[in-house]
């Protein structure tokens, strides 16, 4: 293991106030929830937690803003021993509000996000140990800035791809490993399966790994130009929030901490994410 080895998350983080619920009530009415918490998320700083509980050393470049939520987010970071680059110390700290059906354990988010702010990064942005940066394609000024230091000086660019967003247009020639969700889809890209979609983009972005999530089934990836299939465990499901996101910062941790080859990376990445999904709260199982 490189005990030196620093990782660098850049994007979204969130304030989540989440709710289990047997039902959501109609229009107008309400309802009670059997459960609840509050706590940081989103998927930066997710992923960010996760690799600095696994050991890694993990600095996240966000927005967290000001005020009484913010001073809460900065003392849960500080805890994790996150290292905090906040660009817009005066904004406001975005919010997810979680639904989580107990039935299921699915989700239903609704959140703010700043996608309106235009951030100036300045200065270097990378410690001098920086092995990867993973970036989410939330903040695009700050994404592109991280990208284009981290290839000036050699460092992995992982992508964490959830939606498409237009930045993803240029993060993608200059990854080196693309985790996709399998609803993205860049345009004039026609896949109409999971295998064409990771094919696709392997083949014409060629990333050195580029692999797509697909829940609780197999995750399909294509290294060296073969398509592997990597098994996903079953487990019994109180709550998927975050369950991605985790997966993204425990794959930085096995391949670019403890050098792992990008299979059994994933493979691990995926025993962690699915057992965040047995319990209540992100990070209670993980």
């Amino acid at each position: 293991m490189a005990d030196d080895a620093a990782l660098v998350f850049g994007g979204l983080l969130t304030l989540d106030v989440a709710q289990l619920t047997d039902r959501l009530p109609p229009v107008g009415e309400k309802g009670t929830s059997t459960a609840a918490y509050m706590d940081v998320g989103g998927p930066a700083a997710n992923a960010a937690i996760t690799a600095r509980r696994l050991g890694s050393a993990a600095f996240i470049h966000t927005v967290v803003g000001s005020g009484d939520l913010a001073d809460y987010v900065r003392r849960v970071l500080s805890e994790h021993r996150v290292a905090l680059h906040d660009h817009a110390p005066d904004a406001t700290v975005p919010l997810a509000s979680i639904w989580i059906d107990a039935p299921t354990g699915g989700r239903t988010i609704l959140a703010t996000n700043n996608a309106h702010l235009r951030l100036h990064p300045e200065g270097r942005l990378l410690p001098d140990t920086a092995a990867a940066v993973l970036l989410d394609g939330h903040y695009p000024d700050l994404a592109l800035a991280l990208a284009i230091e981290a290839r000036n000086r050699g460092v992995a660019i992982v992508l964490d791809c959830g939606r498409w967003r237009p930045v993803f247009s240029e993060l993608l020639p200059l990854a080196s490993d693309v985790i996709l969700c399998e609803i993205f889809r860049p345009p004039g890209i026609e896949a109409t399966t999971d295998a064409e979609l990771v094919e696709t983009i392997a083949r014409d972005w060629e990333p050195e790994v580029c692999a797509v999530t697909r829940g609780s089934n197999d995750i399909l990836v294509v290294a060296d130009g073969v398509t592997h299939r990597v098994s996903v465990p079953q487990v019994p499901v109180v709550e998927t929030t975050g369950a991605g996101d985790l997966l993204h910062g425990a794959y930085m941790h096995f391949r670019y901490v403890e050098r792992r080859s990008a299979l059994d990376s994933l493979r691990s990445a995926a025993e962690l994410a699915s057992r965040s999904c047995t319990h209540l709260g992100v990070r209670s199982g993980a």
